[in-house]
């Protein structure tokens, strides 16, 4: 007895200095990233201010905006596909259930890599490789793809049932032939799910990396805001706002219809092969606004090589500066995280039909979800430096909006899906409905709702890293500055802090989502 009871407070300890270090770890997040109610409040008019001047929207240019969001559209279509391509033997070679030794340690080593270097970094190096235009967006995409995709791939090769696995192995059969009858039949649905989330974000992201050079709709956007033309501004979002809604609902579908088995059944088989065929059209559409020169991809080749021998030995002389920025970096995605929570909880629970019963909250809270979710971060960073000035603050609000659109839908999704039992139980007595979402929701959805936030988390980090390219806080603007004056070493001490910041992170991450999932 007394045994169990000291495992008990031994347990309950555990956990209290566990929430201890995570709260002093927040607490510490919202110090360094300046997060100021008052300045919100204050900045608060500029934004009203800003958005008046955005209306009525400009679209005078529709014909250019048209012609750049189709390149923006096959920057992303071309940089999932490569991406796709790359990401397939990296992810066998990096499951520890199918790969060993030197294979599994190089292939788990480049999508860390991948993951840890932004994807805005990648189209500076290839535009200073390639020049300007979509060819640098598209290779960008593609390495950053295979950081995401490589890791999504072996987790998924990693949790198969092993049973057919063992019985071709008993076999004899070749490792080729277990992949193709054992392994991808298993792992196939969750692929499709990935690679259309991954399409449905790397159009987002095409949009970004025109800040740099790297075409599509960014260029165009970016010059404008640059410009003050706010009218045109509006234009230009509205058509974004309009795409990704289109590509998001679309993609959400398919990848639904794949994962639950009913892609090919009767009452979906029209509509399913309907957007198949107009990816393939928009792929085929796609090849006309690339100007795909094979020279000048083999004549930049020389010059990424010299860029790479450049980056040797890193500068360390502004060390302690960068470790600064650093922690202002992951702050500001803690920070940013714990906002977009607080912030999704009620967006998820409106928007959920089992619990909410006014279709018009239904729509508004879902609509609200998708503004936030089509908007990219740094078009929000734009917005927000605006409103309440530079620094990590404006990065925050960014990234708390972004990422609420994302949590919103996640939140809402996992409420449709509880067992309705419970929740029928407790409206059976009359309960009120903040009883019913305490006592038949919350205990159902609470270990899917920390596992978003813990996978959210871990991308809005590495979002962070990003911010400060628009002056919204962060290492970004340190990284970004040090390409463009050609101090390649420094950007190498750079680039060598994220990713271990990067591989701390992941490791703290798997850590928590043991411990509180």
């Amino acid at each position: 007895m007394d045994g169990s009871l000291t495992i008990n407070f031994t347990k309950r300890l555990k956990i209290f200095f566990t929430w201890s270090i995570i709260s002093a770890v927040i607490v510490v997040a919202f110090k360094i990233s300046k997060f100021d109610i008052f300045s919100l409040i204050t900045g608060f008019s500029h934004s009203i201010s800003l958005i008046r001047e955005m209306f009525p929207p400009n679209f005078s240019r529709f014909d250019k905006i048209l012609l750049v969001t189709f390149e923006t559209i096959a920057i992303g279509f071309w940089g999932t596909v490569f991406g796709i391509l790359l990401s397939l033997p990296l992810g066998l070679l990096s499951a520890n259930n199918i790969s060993q030794g030197l294979p599994y340690l190089v292939s788990k080593g480049l999508i860390n890599f991948f993951r840890a270097v932004p994807d805005i970094m990648f189209a500076l190096i290839f535009v200073t490789a390639f020049g300007l235009g979509p060819i640098p967006g598209i290779l960008a995409l593609s390495l950053a793809t295979v950081g995401l995709l490589g890791k999504f791939y072996a987790e998924a090769i990693e949790s198969i049932d092993k049973k057919p696995v063992e019985a071709l192995e008993s076999t004899g059969s070749h490792k080729l032939g277990i992949i193709r009858h054992a392994i991808m039949p298993q792992v196939f649905p969750l692929f499709m799910g990935y690679n259309f989330y991954l399409l449905d974000h790397n159009i987002r992201i095409a949009m970004v990396l025109g800040l740099v050079g790297a075409g599509g709709l960014g260029v165009e956007l970016f010059t404008q805001m640059r410009s003050f033309n706010y009218q045109k501004v509006s234009a230009i979002l509205i058509v974004v706002i309009l795409i990704i809604t289109l590509i998001d609902r679309a993609s959400a579908k398919m990848s639904k219809n794949i994962i639950d088995g009913n892609f090919m059944s009767k009452q979906n088989k029209f509509i399913n092969l309907m957007l198949i065929g107009i990816i393939i059209l928009v792929s085929l559409i796609s090849f006309f606004f690339i100007p795909f020169n094979l020279s000048e991809i083999f004549n930049g080749i020389p010059r990424i090589l010299e860029f790479l021998r450049d980056l040797f030995p890193p500068k360390i002389s502004e060390i302690e500066r960068y470790l600064y920025l650093i922690i202002e970096t992951v702050s500001m995605g803690i920070t940013g995280t714990i906002l977009a929570i607080i912030l999704s909880i009620p967006l998820g629970i409106l928007a959920a039909r089992n619990i909410t019963h006014y279709r018009v909250i239904n729509i508004f809270s879902r609509e609200t979800s998708n503004f936030f979710r089509a908007m990219p971060e740094l078009m929000f960073a734009l917005l927000f430096v605006a409103a309440v000035g530079l620094g990590p603050f404006a990065g925050v609000l960014a990234i708390a909006l972004h990422t609420t659109g994302f949590l919103g839908k996640f939140y809402c999704e996992s409420i449709e899906n509880i067992d309705k039992k419970p929740l029928e139980a407790i409206d059976s007595t009359g309960a009120k409905y903040i009883q019913k979402i305490r006592h038949a929701v919350l205990p159902q959805i609470i270990p899917l709702f920390n596992s978003y936030n813990l996978y959210l988390l871990d991308r809005n980090i590495r979002a962070s890293t990003v911010m400060g390219v628009v002056g919204a806080g962060g290492i970004g603007f340190e990284l970004i500055m040090s390409m463009r004056v050609f101090d390649y070493q420094r950007a190498l001490t750079i680039i060598l802090l994220i990713l271990i910041t990067i591989l701390i992170i992941d490791k703290i991450s798997s850590w928590l989502r043991k411990k509180i999932t």
